[in-house]
């Protein structure tokens, strides 16, 4: 009987019901609604719907919800948009705990390159790696980023503001196509 090891991932979140990836966009009202964009990026980079996508709203104008259940390496995955204030969208992309993502039939490669695909898909401007806390909508100012590490596992964020934080937190991962860094407490 052979038995196969996930492969070893050099960070792990203390999520405990789920690991969601909470980002902050704005919706251009010409453009398609993000949860389109997410769900093409995500189906590319490996991942399967698991039935029919889930809205809710007026029937015309954006969703107040958009969602989809998915499938990928194993795990099942979900995608949901809230429509917010003065065109910001809150985009989720939620997966089981940080303990059965590591033990998944895949590498911690291929899950941030996942997050990055959604992130860039739905143009993210900021944003965090949460166990279901809320994320602020507007955008973390130099000042506003140490207080926000405390909150929340770990922030994605602009480039531009990696190097105001310091000794607070590490610069753990650069997603490249979105432009956002991963900050770890």
């Amino acid at each position: 009987m052979s038995t196969t090891l996930a492969p070893a991932w050099a960070v792990h979140l203390p999520t405990a019901l789920e690991t969601r990836v909470r980002v902050w966009a704005m919706h251009d009202p010409g453009a398609p609604w993000p949860s389109a964009r997410a769900l093409s990026a995500l189906v590319a980079g490996g991942a399967g719907r698991d039935g029919p996508p889930r809205t809710a709203g007026a029937g015309r104008g954006l969703p107040l919800l958009a969602a989809q259940r998915l499938h990928w390496c194993g795990l099942g995955l979900e995608i949901e948009f809230h429509a917010g204030r003065d065109a910001r969208v809150e985009c989720n992309l939620i997966a089981p705990s940080w303990d059965e993502l590591a033990a998944a039939p895949t590498d911690e490669d291929a899950w941030w390159e996942l997050v990055d695909a959604f992130c860039a898909a739905v143009d993210a401007r900021h944003g965090a790696v949460v166990d279901g806390e809320a994320v602020d909508p507007q955008e973390p100012t130099a000042a506003g980023v140490a207080s926000r590490l405390r909150r929340h596992l770990g922030l994605l964020v602009p480039e531009r503001l990696v190097p105001t934080v310091g000794a607070a937190a590490d610069a753990y991962r650069v997603l490249p196509r979105s432009g956002l860094t991963l900050l770890l407490r």
